[in-house]
């Protein structure tokens, strides 16, 4: 006779089927993978490079060169352009000719300059040249004999004259506006004169760490692309169903709970079964080893059906006429009470009767288990 083979074997022995990635899994692992890879690849360059060889330069120099003026006036906020620290340098083609550089406010300078052509410097038309545009001054300008020498005035904050080429270095405005400072320049008679200013930046533009934190994050993408996201969604709502088992949460809403407590009903009917399959062979195998015997015939017990009796009407027949109202009284009682009335004896045999209907059921059950193992 052949036993019945267990669960576990059937499943060992059953061919294993190989199944291949899905073609969701090979569009997220073979091309937005390698995108995302080349992404961060190219923004992780792109940073080493702007933090080595495309590095801001600390130095930044930008120079105008000036004709047919004698006053060059720089605008408002132009002297802390790119940093506060600015080194103001004028230089004329006439090495003898007088050259004074006067820091002073917006004001002062206008006052100074006051209906006479200039030349404004306006900002930078790039990173080396400054921007230049052709001005006259509101006012009368005074002719009076009186009037005092640059160098020896006292409307400036800083002043300096040379022959040929001066220089003036700034370290942050001395005024108390500093979008009023502006430098005042005076070439005299030179027809033609270079202007530049040279800045010295303290802090330079950061544009490597931008780079690198979009790297990282397209490294994160690429990760969750090939694992996560390339999971079939059945594999994606279990995790979520033992997320939701471990902590309580509902990272999937309504949806992951439903498919969460489908899949639970399945695993306990699958358990069920196991187990049926397993009391059954227990107890095929009891039979065989004659662990189980059935009583003989000529020693069953009396079998009397308590059911088939009227408790109430022996009651009052026992009773008589006299005691009908008690009688009656009793078949008002709890089922309890009616039943309390049953004998030892009867209560032994309608235990019996079970006894012998669940041997006739487990006799009936072996009668099927050989059945199936013969064939």
């Amino acid at each position: 006779m052949v036993d019945a083979m267990t669960l576990p074997q059937e499943e060992q022995e059953q061919p294993q089927v190989k199944v291949g990635p899905t073609r969701h899994a090979k569009i997220m692992r073979g091309i937005v993978t390698p995108i995302l890879g080349l992404l961060a690849v190219a923004c992780i360059v792109l940073g080493v490079l702007n933090a080595t060889m495309w590095k801001p330069s600390a130095q930044v120099t930008a120079s105008s060169l000036v004709n047919g003026s004698r006053y060059v006036v720089t605008d408002p906020g132009v002297l802390s352009l790119i940093d506060q620290r600015v080194k103001i340098t004028a230089k004329t083609t006439d090495a003898s000719s007088n050259v004074c550089i006067a820091i002073g406010s917006a004001r002062d300078v206008a006052g100074w300059i006051a209906g006479t052509p200039y030349t404004r410097i306006t900002g930078l038309s790039d990173w080396s040249a400054l921007s230049t545009q052709k001005a006259a001054a509101q006012g009368t300008a005074d002719q009076s004999d009186s009037q005092v020498a640059l160098q020896d005035s006292d409307m400036w904050t800083k002043t300096t004259c040379k022959n040929g080429t001066a220089s003036l270095q700034i370290k942050g405005t001395a005024t108390d506006d500093s979008t009023n400072a502006v430098a005042l320049i005076d070439f005299g008679d030179a027809k033609s004169a270079t202007v530049s200013l040279d800045w010295t930046r303290q802090t330079l533009p950061d544009f490597a760490m931008p780079l690198y934190f979009a790297g990282g994050l397209f490294v994160i993408l690429a990760i969750l692309a090939a694992s996560v996201f390339a999971m079939p969604p059945h594999k994606r709502r279990h995790r979520e169903a033992a997320a939701v088992a471990d902590t309580g949460t509902e990272p999937g809403g309504d949806e992951a709970v439903a498919a969460w407590v489908k899949d639970a009903e399945a695993n306990a009917s699958r358990n069920e079964k196991a187990s049926t399959a397993k009391r059954k062979r227990r107890r095929h195998a009891s039979h065989r080893s004659g662990a189980r015997t059935q009583v003989p015939d000529d020693q069953q017990p009396t079998i009397i059906d308590p059911a088939a009796r009227n408790l109430v009407a022996d009651q009052q027949s026992n009773a008589g006429p006299s005691d009908g109202a008690a009688a009656t009284e009793a078949a008002k009682n709890s089922d309890s009470e009616a039943t309390s009335v049953i004998s030892a004896d009867e209560l032994q045999a309608y235990f019996a009767r079970l006894a012998q209907e669940q041997v006739q059921s487990d006799t009936e059950s072996d009668t099927d288990d050989r059945t199936e193992g013969a064939k």
